[in-house]
């Protein structure tokens, strides 16, 4: 019967066409990402879609009220954006005087405090809506006594974060010229006003004492009091961030630190194995423990923390061979002309240089995954991720892509 070989044969056809078509539907596309800010045409638009965003990004937040706050720094003049749920954008020009800022915390009141120099002091300032700057904390100590010697000379202030008792937690670095020895703490405001030290062990070392701290910084013991574990390193300590326990979690030059609140200090990230846990070229695949994650992080850019996750901006070399955004990292959506355009200068940015800038997330089991590329920061806040990138002309962009189950 001469139907059976064309029934076979259709049959064939079918099963093949059928196979491409789910080999095609489980390639990559790209990360499905919409778009909360920036790619309009006005510099002055209350609409977040409609703004042209620009400048040089110091620092961007999420807070816990779903508003993103992004800090730059613009024709020399520190400008605070805020985008709200419901669309709408405000900008905060902060105060002229204002000119070296180093990071933004935001309360859960909505009140801002970025961390700044002034003149030749490192300062905490609470910003207002109208971009006045009231300093809390000046060289280390409370504002009022700012005078004052803190006992450890001059000190830079670089992470700051509010944590969820509403207390004012920052980065203490102090440099002993005589000795050439930088020593950092983590310090906390306490509800009276007092100054405690959470994290860092002041004091003088040997130098050998001190080397071996700096190599072995970001690997506490099990069980280790905070403050019994030293923190040396010019410049060691860097962006803070605060867990849904009031976990502190410290960005370190050699990886991350969790501060937690019965007082014992941990490892979340570090450099141990530069080929532990590889970058995959799809989104959010298990690339390893984060303790293999080897972390070399981004200049300007913060860690954030939420729900157990924890965001890393960080760089990526490349072989010669793969200059090149994976297929599976490049955004993807119903874009505007100006969106498209930044989203492709982004792209061609990471086509010439082999160093990437990537946003890896540590999961709350501990494996580390990367959740975005050629990106300028990012945070994580109630189940999404929000993506900054940087187009032509410092013109910058900030996008959402929920984060997987």
């Amino acid at each position: 019967m001469r139907w059976r070989p064309a029934l076979t044969l259709a049959a064939a056809l079918t099963l093949l066409l059928n196979g491409c078509h789910t080999e095609q539907s489980k390639a990559p596309a790209g990360e499905q990402v919409a778009i909360v800010a920036g790619g309009g045409a006005e510099t002055t638009a209350t609409k977040a879609l409609d703004l042209s965003l620009s400048g040089v990004p110091n620092d961007f937040e999420v807070g816990r009220d779903g508003v993103a706050r992004l800090m730059v720094t613009q024709s020399g003049r520190v400008l605070i954006w805020t985008f709200k749920p419901d669309g709408s954008a405000t900008r905060i020009d902060v105060d002229p005087k204002i000119t070296d800022v180093s990071q933004l915390a935001v309360a859960d009141d909505g009140n801002l405090y970025i961390s700044h120099l002034a003149g030749r002091v490192w300062c905490i300032s609470k910003v207002d809506r109208n971009g006045r700057a009231t300093p809390v904390i000046v060289n280390g100590q409370p504002a009022p006594t700012a005078g004052a010697q803190n006992g450890r000379g001059d000190v830079r202030i670089d992470g700051i974060a509010i944590d969820r008792q509403g207390r004012l937690v920052f980065v203490e670095d102090a440099y002993n010229v005589a000795l050439q020895q930088a020593i950092n703490l983590v310090r906390r405001v306490e509800a009276n006003g007092h100054i405690t030290t959470i994290a860092g062990r002041a004091g003088v070392l040997s130098p050998k004492e001190y080397a071996e701290a700096i190599v072995g910084s970001v690997a506490p013991p099990p069980g280790t009091r905070a403050t019994d574990w030293p923190l040396p390193g010019l410049g060691e300590l860097d962006s803070l961030a605060v867990g849904e326990d009031d976990t502190i979690f410290v960005q370190a030059h050699r990886g991350v630190l969790a501060v937690a609140p019965d007082g014992t200090i941990r490892a979340i990230a570090r450099r141990r194995d530069n080929t532990a846990a590889l970058v995959a070229d799809r989104p959010f695949t298990r690339e390893g423990e984060a303790l293999d994650a080897d972390p070399r992080f981004i200049d300007h850019a913060s860690i954030t923390a939420d729900r157990g996750f924890l965001t890393m901006p960080v760089t990526h070399t490349q072989s010669e061979e793969s200059r090149s955004i994976p297929a599976a990292f490049r955004w993807v959506g119903e874009y505007s002309d100006g969106q498209r355009a930044i989203i492709e200068a982004a792209g061609r940015r990471a086509s010439k240089d082999r160093l990437q800038q990537i946003l890896r997330i540590v999961r709350p089991d501990g494996s580390v995954t990367t959740g975005a590329w050629a990106v300028d920061g990012g945070a994580v806040r109630g189940g999404n991720l929000y993506l900054l990138i940087r187009g032509d002309n410092n013109q910058l962009m900030i996008g959402k892509i929920e984060l997987p189950n």
